[in-house]
């Protein structure tokens, strides 16, 4: 990486002469604290090994059993595919496909690209569309939900082991091998360190800041462009700066994710069917269910992640958008923090639909028991999503728009 690089930061507009930290180091805006870079050790060949280790224990994953569910005399042997099956079957084909998305297509793109990304970093001139791959690679890392998955299956166990007997198949075992892989792979990526490789291989020049500090870095490559430009000159993403009606889009995603959050609640997540009876369950409902059982670790799980990661979500971008809107004195350090937590935490809410996805595909037994998932787990996957999609359209400079650029806090 270049030394003393000039960028300026994407969140608060602080002006920064990035240098390069020694190995096993990060930079950081001094400002509102962003981690600017981090230089891992061997990076480039560590995110290639592990990106493929994992992209090889996925593909075993979906090769062999997952789960073994035994109940009243009967066997279900069940692949990640299943829990996929048997919702489109049963008429929720919405629901199967952003599972399946989330969980192994959104994974196994993110780990192709990445392959084809940095194996392109160590040639002479990278491959073509690396610039574009390297964008589509940073959406979906926002996206992939496989670890939420793995928690769900753990969180199912607990559920409905007292029910039946649960053996883990070998798909079980390479589908965390595949989540260790992965997350090591992310471990050592960083988005700045690998655009200025891509940088240096195609020869491009980094722009110096100007007297008056009239200019915009991307927040995809921090490649510095005018004041004027709309979109960044060198990967050609849209540039924060000129973000238009974020607060106005952002509380439209927030007030529309409220209204389907109320029917998340009231409509059944689930419909449980035992010789013929139909006994459906909400969200509240099963989190008392459980605790009366005396599961509470687990009641406490659901709780956090379905009711009290979206309100509390949901109220801090609401309180966000008001404080900007009428230019709070509030400290704007403690803004970004709420900020940054808000976007990192909103995916975890995602574990009781999994939940329900996993019981569907092990509990099939014909008329004796089976399970069944219903409209209120559409409507919570609807909030989740659209939750997600406001803290991104949410502008995070606009808490230091009127902070002066001498301070700090």
């Amino acid at each position: 990486m270049s030394i003393g690089k000039h960028i300026i930061c994407v969140e608060c507009d602080f002006p920064v002469i990035l240098i390069s930290p020694p190995e096993g180091n990060k930079a950081s805006c001094p400002r509102c604290k962003l981690t600017l870079t981090a230089n891992h050790r061997n990076a480039r060949n560590r995110v290639i090994a592990f990106s493929l280790t994992a992209l090889i224990f996925l593909f075993l994953s979906l090769s062999f059993p997952f789960l073994t569910f035994s109940a009243h005399g009967n066997d279900r042997m069940v692949t990640l595919f299943q829990s996929v099956s048997v919702m489109m079957q049963g008429d929720f084909t919405i629901l199967a496909v952003l599972i399946f998305i989330f969980t192994i297509a959104l994974p196994g793109l993110f780990l192709l690209i990445t392959l084809y990304v940095y194996i392109s970093l160590g040639r002479s001139s990278p491959w073509t569309g690396s610039q574009q791959l390297l964008i589509i690679m940073d959406h979906i890392r926002h996206w992939n939900m496989a670890e939420i998955f793995l928690i769900s299956i753990l969180v199912s166990f607990i559920k409905i082991i007292t029910i039946a007997d649960i053996e883990l198949g070998l798909s079980f075992l390479t589908y965390v091998l595949f989540i260790l892989s992965m997350t090591m792979s992310l471990v050592n990526f960083d988005k700045h360190q690998t655009w200025q490789w891509l940088k240096d291989k195609e020869g491009v020049i980094d722009s110096q800041l100007n007297e008056h500090h009239q200019q915009h870095t991307c927040h995809q490559c921090s490649h510095l462009s005018k004041a004027n430009d709309t979109h960044c000159t060198f990967c050609g993403t849209q540039l924060h700066g000129h973000f238009t009606n974020s607060i106005q889009k952002t509380m439209a995603l927030l007030l529309t994710s409220i209204i389907l959050y109320i029917p998340a609640n009231l409509l059944p997540i689930m419909h449980t069917y035992v010789l013929g009876d139909d006994t459906a369950s909400t969200i509240v409902g099963g989190i008392i269910l459980l605790w009366s059982h005396g599961s509470y670790p687990i009641a406490i799980i659901i709780f956090i992640a379905s009711v009290v990661v979206p309100i509390g979500k949901i109220i801090a971008l609401l309180w966000l958008c008001y404080n900007v809107h009428y230019k709070s004195q509030l400290s704007p350090l403690s803004k970004t923090f709420l900020y940054r937590a808000t976007e990192l935490a909103g995916r975890w809410s995602m574990v009781d639909v999994f939940v329900v996805a996993i019981l569907v595909a092990l509990i099939q037994l014909g008329n004796i028991t089976a399970i069944y998932p219903g409209f209120g787990a559409i409507a919570f996957t609807g909030t989740v999503i659209l939750t997600m999609l406001a803290a991104m359209s949410f502008n995070p400079k606009l808490i230091w728009k009127h902070v002066p650029q001498g301070q700090f806090e």
